[in-house]
């Protein structure tokens, strides 16, 4: 039996079949929480908004216009719920004093990409969110600073500190080999 496309499935989940959210679930699970993982950089926050984010998407799945638009539609809802836990974080709502952790490594992760994932969850947030917007979810300058609140130029400059101190913490990484 062929697998069922992205389409087959809503339209299951739109007939009532609520397993058929569950393949989706299957499907992008990973994903989500990849984008939710490298924008908070905490495992049981990128958890909770994984969650959150896949629960949203079912009762929201009328609103979806496209359904071969799935995976785009779900990581702008992930995207929008890291952005509020940020703005509640900030007006102390939340509060994160874990560190960042190591993911569990996993066999088809090389260890430079481990390196990777745990230098961007040590840059301060207010450089961590542009680099994750810009290079993980494709996002123009432009989008950035309205999603963030400040002015394109900020975003560029965010943008350029935050390589460099990547390259600082994989350097310093490097030499402790």
């Amino acid at each position: 039996m062929a697998e069922q496309t992205d389409q087959d499935l809503i339209g299951a989940c739109r007939a009532g079949d609520r397993e058929a959210y569950a393949g989706l679930v299957r499907r992008y699970s990973r994903r989500v929480f990849a984008i939710c993982y490298a924008t908070v950089g905490n495992r049981d926050d990128a958890e909770d908004l994984t969650q959150e984010t896949f629960l949203r998407g079912f009762t929201h799945l009328h609103c979806l216009r496209k359904a071969g638009q799935f995976m785009p539609w779900l990581r702008t809802i992930a995207r929008n719920l890291c952005l509020d836990f940020f703005r509640r974080r900030k007006r102390g709502e939340v509060l994160m004093a874990d560190p960042p952790e190591r993911p569990d490594p996993r066999p088809s992760v090389s260890p430079e990409h481990l390196d990777l994932q745990e230098a961007i969850a040590r840059l301060p947030e207010d450089l961590r969110l542009p680099l994750v917007f810009y290079y993980f979810d494709g996002r123009s300058t432009r989008n950035i600073a309205a999603a963030l609140e400040m002015a394109e130029a900020s975003v560029h400059t965010r943008l350029s500190r935050a390589r460099k101190e990547l390259r600082r913490l994989l350097s310093e990484k490097e030499g402790r080999q």
